[in-house]
């Protein structure tokens, strides 16, 4: 065969494993419906389009109310709700997939070579497993496509006529889309930057000629960056609107750090310490290496305003997990143009004999590539769970979720009509602003920004600490009516149970795996609490259908988390009653046999707490809390052997404070009280879980009537983490215990 049929061969493979690479894109994009936020945005999409105008002051909270909002993307909640109008939740995701394929397609077309696609491939590949992790329907979307367009605009095409008008129409799209809209400026201003040092700067000859622009294309970034700047201007609130992002960045130093702490999604990207442990963000950190080592092979024919956006955009990159696809299709211009100004063939030490060979080799990758897309998306279409409502398998494709809202709780709350202010979990609040508005107002919803830090903070009192001061005082300040404890995303905490389950001013009258709702005890609620109040000491439990059921493999996951609940909130009876039930549908049910041997644990009944945390640690041997329970088990019966044996399984794993806590325990029991304190005080955990267990060693030295010990690890904690609450409350709790007894010991 000539080498031209092999050039031809070569070539068509890597347009196919791109047309498939596609693909996976776009079906990837069609998963199910599950970002929060989306709820509101629809909503305040229907307000804007019925009434014509951007509302500027808040009107969905019955805490913020009539504060001022910079609503910076009521474009994208227009654009969202006209699409939902039409197609419904599918037309979202359909969306969804053609901006995010758009996206794409400008990467390669704007970067494409024949003679790199085995460049392009992996590389788009690494960009698709990073963007996935915000596969979203939000104004994210439209960020990154206009972000892109900007980077290839500034970077190959500020020479043309039409690239000023299309920045500008761009930049006005954008400023009214989404906050980010401060990346335009941002980019012109240090491609600006760049030029005028290849201007005016002593640099390295080719550092000046690379990517330098002639007079006339000097004079149309200079106007550029003028016209984009004005053109955040181009907004309902205009000066407000354009100056929002900056505003909220220097918030960001200040108190608001606090988001940063409970909010996943701004949680650092990287934890430095485990920079090349590549099972944890891999992608991203494969793509800062490749792109960071590209910059290197080509630093004498650096693009300096290449560069200064690469730096600038990692930076925003590690500071937040949402910021992450930013970097990542960064990280592709940047090798790509960087590889454009290489050649390739003469890096690699080892030549072919043949081009035949070279041919083919190619011919063979792409070929594995194409199989190993085949098999990423097989696995993707296999992702699915069991809807009991239709007592079917349910895809996690197309649709809405049904495990990530409260759409039980919130139907129960509209169908009978309950209103007025109510509290409700963070989580939960874009969801009841979507489903339920005007006739419920939210204590809190996902606009961090409006509601500030101190206000944040009030609300982690209530929900994290189980704070009744705080709640009293949210009842009394904003006149709330009902509760809405959703569990659907994230569980509610024993604190927050135990809080509205005590308090007798507060009325259960819905609970289920997706929620709970609370009606306070007034006249205006008097018929709904006689109608549904709920005694859960005589609850029966939740008991499936298992004839409709037949032979599916079902996770029970409605029954064990009403056994958490039930457990958290005091009823350990009806809990076990439930996780049987659950192991009734799944006899190996992971999370009926842990609620179990948690409960048992918590009655200090050892022997059938180990047995229910061995039967949960043979469907999961990996999980060390499991291991933990375990081993704690056994030093409630008295085989300390076997416990330390745990232990050291535990300290294979060098940042989990499990194993030392399971030797600080056995050291207790065998009433070696420094030997428990040296060894907690000579490790240093994670925060919060170490916290936790060095507070529950305090807590035995407590029980053992050890007031000293327990006061002095409970100091250790504090020292770790003053604003500690249960820290702070062990050691006011044993400061009184001490002072007691030595009132008593006095003569």
């Amino acid at each position: 065969m000539s080498l031209d049929f092999y050039r031809q061969l070569t070539r068509l493979f890597g347009l196919l494993a791109l047309g498939v690479l596609f693909a996976i894109v776009a079906f990837a994009c069609l998963i199910e419906v599950r970002d929060l936020d989306l709820w509101l945005h629809l909503k305040m999409g229907e307000i804007i389009t019925a009434t014509g105008h951007v509302p500027a002051k808040d009107i969905l909270s019955a805490t913020i109310s009539g504060r001022a909002w910079v609503n910076h993307e009521w474009l994208f909640q227009v654009v969202a709700h006209a699409v939902r109008s039409v197609f419904g939740f599918d037309g979202l995701l359909y969306m969804q997939a053609f901006m995010v394929l758009a996206t794409f397609m400008v990467l390669l077309l704007w970067t494409y070579r024949s003679d790199r696609q085995l460049v392009i491939l992996p590389l788009l590949f690494s960009v698709l497993q990073v963007y996935q992790t915000r596969f979203t329907v939000r104004p994210d979307l439209f960020s990154v496509l206009y972000f892109v367009l900007f980077l290839m605009i500034l970077t190959s095409f500020m020479e043309r006529r039409w690239a000023l008008p299309v920045l500008a129409v761009l930049q006005v799209l954008w400023v009214n889309m989404h906050g980010y809209f401060f990346w335009g400026p941002v980019l012109a201003g240090l491609f600006l930057v760049a030029e005028a040092a290849r201007r005016h700067c002593s640099l390295p000859p080719a550092w000046r000629e690379e990517g330098r622009l002639s007079d006339t294309g000097y004079r149309h970034l200079m106007i550029a960056f003028a016209v984009i700047v004005l053109a955040t201007l181009v907004n309902p609130l205009t000066l407000k609107g354009a100056v929002y992002p900056l505003k909220v960045l220097l918030q960001l130093s200040g108190g608001h750090k606090v988001f940063f702490k409970y909010i996943t999604e701004l949680q650092p990207s990287i934890v430095w310490a485990k920079f090349f442990d590549f099972g944890q963000q891999g992608p991203f950190k494969t793509l800062i290496l490749v792109s960071a080592i590209s910059f290197i092979l080509n630093i004498r024919r650096l693009n300096l305003g290449l560069l200064l956006a690469w730096a600038l955009v990692l930076a925003f990159a590690l500071m937040a997990l949402r910021n992450m696809v930013y970097f990542s299709v960064m990280a592709y211009i940047a090798v790509m143009l960087n590889a454009a100004a290489l050649d390739l063939k003469a890096m690699v030490p080892a030549r072919f004999v043949r081009e035949e060979f070279e041919l083919l080799t190619g011919w063979l990758f792409k070929l594995a590539f194409i199989v190993f897309l085949l098999n990423y998306g097989g696995d993707m279409a296999q992702n699915g769970y069991y809807d009991f409502n239709k007592f079917e398998r349910k895809s996690e494709f197309l649709g809405v979720a049904q495990r990530t809202f409260p759409d039980g709780a919130v139907d129960f709350m509209i169908r009978n009509g309950i209103k007025g202010p109510v509290f409700n979990d963070f989580n939960s609040g874009a969801y009841l602003v979507g489903r339920a508005y005007p006739g419920i107002k939210v204590f809190i919803d996902g606009r961090t920004e409006l509601y500030g830090d101190k206000f944040f903070q009030f609300y982690r009192k209530i929900w994290d600490d189980g704070d009744g001061k705080a709640l009293d005082e949210a009842v009394a300040r904003y006149h709330l009516k009902a509760a809405l404890l959703g569990a659907a995303y994230t569980r509610p905490g024993k604190s927050v149970l135990d809080l509205f389950d005590k308090k007798r001013e507060w009325r259960l009258v819905y609970f289920a795996d997706d929620g709970l709702v609370y009606l306070r005890d007034i006249p205006e609620n008097a018929a709904l609490i006689r109608k549904f109040a709920i005694d859960l000491k005589t609850l029966p439990p939740l008991v499936s259908d298992i004839r409709r059921l037949g032979a599916a493999q079902v996770n029970p996951y409605r029954e064990t988390a009403r056994a958490g609940f039930l457990r958290d909130m005091g009823y350990p009876e009806q809990a076990v009653a439930q996780a049987d039930a659950a192991l009734r549908i799944a006899p190996a049910s992971l999370d009926a046999f842990k609620v179990k041997a948690e409960i048992f644990a918590d009655k200090k009944d050892h022997q059938k707490a180990f047995e229910n945390f061995r039967l949960a640690l043979l469907q999961k041997p990996g999980d060390s809390k499991l291991r933990r329970g375990m081993a704690i088990a056994y030093v409630g019966l008295g085989e300390y052997e076997r416990a330390l044996e745990q232990a050291q399984r535990l300290e294979e794993n060098p940042d989990d404070p499990s194993g030392p806590y399971v030797r600080a325990k056995v050291c207790v029991k065998k009433e070696q009280y420094q030997k428990a304190y040296d060894i907690l005080k000579q490790r240093i955990f994670p925060l919060q879980e170490g916290l936790a267990e060095i507070i529950a060693i305090g807590g035995f030295c407590e029980d053992a009537g050890k007031l000293e010990w327990a006061a002095k690890i409970y100091a250790m904690a504090l020292a770790r983490d003053p604003d500690d609450a249960q820290a702070v409350k062990k050691m006011k709790d044993i400061d009184v215990k001490r002072r007691q007894l030595k009132r008593k010991e006095a003569p």
